[in-house]
């Protein structure tokens, strides 16, 4: 980040927020952490969480023990600071570059409009938009429906219900949300025939289990059959005639 686009206050803060970082233990933390936010100015604090670059530049430190303490410090920072500044929150939370303040910002309910909430649902990315897909209205949630980010869909389909979205899970192109639909579906579930040729072991094992026993012989087929442990439920269910 070029200095010649950094005020002198901005850079000053940067420079503050190293020093906490570097200078102080986890004894000497808050005292530095509740020093520094006394310094601060809104415009520079706003700018710093708009902008990947400059956020970088003041938490991140090349090495993995470095970035993580500041990561860590970056949390604990803004987290402190930010309700001081509540009036630049909703703005950050709709133009803010930087994943992890949005975060930060959904996760302690640093905002003035709970609105931004289902913005961020609808038009954001990475773990920020998977936080507030748990909290948006159930209206911005629908629109997610058959999103690319199988964490969305996780939360879409926990949220909905097997009641309202059932056969979608069974469709999902990921085991785990395959399971979970089988896992709530009624016992001879006709959609279940459609999984017949499902490979991943996890929700075969309990489709062994769920699918209409008149459709049981056809995963013969199925190379899962080969696995013993699945074998023996397949035979456990076929002894059973039902």
């Amino acid at each position: 980040m070029s200095q010649k686009r950094m005020s002198p206050s901005l850079k000053s803060l940067i420079d503050n927020i190293r020093s906490v970082i570097n200078e102080s233990d986890w004894k000497t933390f808050d005292a530095a952490l509740d020093s520094l936010s006394k310094t601060i100015k809104q415009k520079d604090l706003e700018r710093i969480c708009l902008e990947q670059s400059i956020f970088q530049e003041a938490f991140e430190f090349g090495s993995t023990s470095r970035w993580n303490r500041g990561k860590w410090a970056a949390e604990k920072i803004l987290e402190h600071t930010l309700p001081l500044h509540i009036e630049i929150s909703d703005k950050l939370l709709r133009k803010s570059e930087v994943d992890q303040v949005k975060c930060i910002l959904i996760n302690n309910g640093i905002y003035k409009n709970v609105s931004s909430i289902d913005y961020v649902a609808e038009n954001g990315s990475g773990n920020s938009q998977v936080i507030a897909a748990q909290w948006c209205s159930i209206k911005t949630l629908r629109s997610l429906k058959g999103h690319k980010s199988s964490k969305l869909r996780k939360v879409y389909f926990n949220r909905l219900g097997p009641v309202e979205c059932l056969d979608e899970m069974l469709s999902d192109r990921i085991a785990d949300i395959r399971y979970e639909g089988i896992a709530r579906a009624p016992y001879d579930y006709k959609k279940l025939i459609s999984l017949t040729r499902e490979i991943a072991r996890s929700p075969f094992s309990l489709l062994i289990k769920k699918i209409p026993l008149d459709y049981l012989p056809m995963l013969l087929a199925n190379r899962n059959v080969k696995d013993r442990w699945i074998s023996n439920l397949f035979e456990q269910r076929m002894s059973s005639g039902r």
